[in-house]
């Protein structure tokens, strides 16, 4: 069941399923070393719904415990297992690895936007405990929604405004970035005005407004960068978790006729590092408290590259 809650704006889904979850979080121990039993390795698979994707390295299986049905009519929420290996780290993982991973997104993304009623395809991976993973198994998760959620419909009319007032991208401008790294196709930055410690940004060059737009050698591109951007949190911790966020324009909103509705927006990764809780504070008014400067975050990550 999904509402609105009617005071703040903000989108709930009501999944009691989600009950029913593992709890390995809050065992440590059983978290980072136990194999056995894990829904995520290949000798397990009849642990998990029949997979809707399967190339041998990456599959991607019905949420066992969605927060998204079709049953409900909220849409779909699927786990994208990016590894066979249980103990294997994305850091680690070879080029050609990264572009299977990133082709399969894109290929789950394009499928789940063609069901009816589906307006917005969120993906994320949760990395360690602090950042919500209850399987120590490396995943994604991918939520096909019928509603455009309100922090995408914000963001589309920014980055619209913003092009309109300044005849350009806010996403290329150097007011808004502190650029770390590029390639041909990508720039890792850090927002200017960055709401959490030592978050950067992944955004693309062309100004594609999603990942479904991406050629092959643009999804190479964008594993080889999104690789760099985790080997500078492993420098920065080695343990650090981590929640990494996709964001695309919304389904149907990239084929409007004359001015389109998402100008100025282009698709781009977030990597928030989890070092800090969220706590009365930020619940009550909706502010965020960020402890190291975005220079200085720029300065601190750059001696990792």
């Amino acid at each position: 069941m999904m509402k609105k809650n009617y005071l703040t704006g903000n989108i709930v889904y009501y999944a009691e399923e989600r009950l029913n979850r593992p709890h390995s979080r809050t065992d440590v121990g059983r978290y980072k070393n136990s194999k056995e039993g894990c829904p995520f390795c290949p000798e397990n698979k009849g642990m998990t719904p029949e997979a809707v994707y399967d190339d041998g390295v990456i599959r991607i299986v019905p949420n066992l415990y969605p927060f998204l049905s079709k049953k409900s009519g909220s849409g779909y929420h699927e786990v994208v297992i990016d590894t066979q290996d249980h103990f294997e780290n994305i850091c680690d993982y070879t080029p050609d690895h990264m572009f299977m991973l990133m082709k399969a997104l894109k290929y789950r993304s394009l499928c789940l936007e063609k069901h009816e009623n589906i307006k917005y395809v969120q993906i994320f991976k949760n990395n360690g405990l602090s950042a919500g993973a209850s399987l120590y198994h490396s995943h994604w998760q991918m939520g096909a929604q019928t509603i455009i959620p309100p922090k995408i419909e914000y963001m589309l009319k920014a980055a619209y405004e913003y092009k309109m007032k300044y005849g350009k991208s806010l996403f290329s401008s150097s007011e808004k970035y502190i650029v770390l790294y590029e390639n041909e196709h990508f720039k890792l930055a850090v927002p200017d005005d960055s709401l959490f410690t030592y978050e950067t940004h992944i955004i693309s060059k062309s100004e594609k407004s999603s990942l479904t737009e991406l050629d092959n050698e643009e999804l190479r591109a964008l594993g080889d960068i999104l690789k760099v951007q985790l080997n500078m949190y492993k420098g920065l911790d080695e343990g650090l978790c981590y929640n990494i966020c996709f964001y695309s324009a919304p389904n149907g909103l990239r084929s409007a006729n004359g001015l389109r509705s998402y100008e100025g927006f282009s698709f781009f990764v977030q990597l928030i590092p989890r070092l800090g809780n969220m706590a009365g504070f930020e619940f009550s008014t909706g502010c965020y408290i960020n402890s190291v400067l975005p220079e200085r975050c720029a300065e601190i990550l750059r001696a990792y590259l």
